[in-house]
């Protein structure tokens, strides 16, 4: 597996030399856009709104509007605004689990040791690794990649760690900006609810739910290709006309 960031993780005082790598990967199959009378792929062209000119890549710097003015930035200016931050995560401290919102977490990284050539770096890793599973805590890390600073959980997984990228406070709506229809349930109506999810309860195991949908997505290419008319469905909502009659035909069948 090839890792996407090395640096170092702070530990109070100690420094662990460590490599970051992707947890996850696409299942998705990605369509492209073409030309509908001849195929030819549509492409994005990167063109200076003020000429029309398109650009190679060696043409464009990034920059900030400040009052109309355009103020550019070369990658090495940008990368020397805070250097050394850009090869550190830093712990700010340990908490439960718990005290993490879900809806907080984001992406999933793997942290494992950096190469063994650096001196203490196994015993750092471990030493941390350990102490963490000891207190049953988890770490608030935050680190700067690029030109932007992220905060996420780390917590010991499997040989290393599991990092979590989380959302700041600010990035996630109120909920009660959601629209939700006031209504009024019956105790019964309740009760029978209740009752199909306690006869819906099973041990969930992770392995047992594949991505099905890509399948099929992969399956109506071949017969595409294969010159078979896709026969186009019309999908219709069920119909329920009674709440309590569909929980008690749920219990029957369930």
């Amino acid at each position: 597996m090839r890792s996407i960031w090395s640096g170092y993780l702070s530990f109070g005082t100690i420094l662990i030399p460590i490599r970051t790598y992707a947890a996850s990967e696409n299942l998705h199959v990605g369509f492209h856009q073409v030309h509908k009378t001849d195929c030819g792929r549509v492409r994005y062209k990167k063109v200076c709104e003020k000429d029309g000119e398109e650009l190679k890549a060696e043409d464009i710097v990034k920059a900030y509007f400040i009052a109309g003015e355009c103020i550019k930035f070369t990658d090495e200016e940008l990368e020397s605004l805070k250097p050394f931050r850009n090869k550190m995560m830093e712990i700010q401290g340990f908490c439960k689990i718990e005290e993490i919102p879900m809806v907080a977490l984001s992406k999933p990284y793997y942290i494992g040791t950096e190469s063994a050539k650096k001196g203490g770096v196994g015993k750092s890793f471990l030493l941390l690794k350990k102490a963490m599973e000891k207190s049953g805590k988890v770490a608030l890390v935050k680190w700067v990649s690029r030109t932007n600073e992220y905060i996420g959980m780390l917590e010991s997984h499997g040989k290393g760690f599991l990092l979590k990228q989380m959302l700041y406070h600010e990035q996630i709506r109120s909920s009660e900006e959601i629209n939700v229809i006031e209504t009024e349930l019956t105790p019964n109506l309740v009760d029978k609810g209740v009752k199909v999810v306690e006869k819906m309860t099973f041990d969930f195991n992770w392995a047992d739910y594949q991505e099905e949908y890509t399948a099929e997505v992969k399956k109506l290419i071949e017969r595409k290709a294969l010159g078979e008319e896709l026969e186009v469905k019309e999908i219709k909502a069920p119909e329920t006309r009674s709440i309590e009659s569909e929980l008690e035909k749920m219990l029957d069948s369930v």
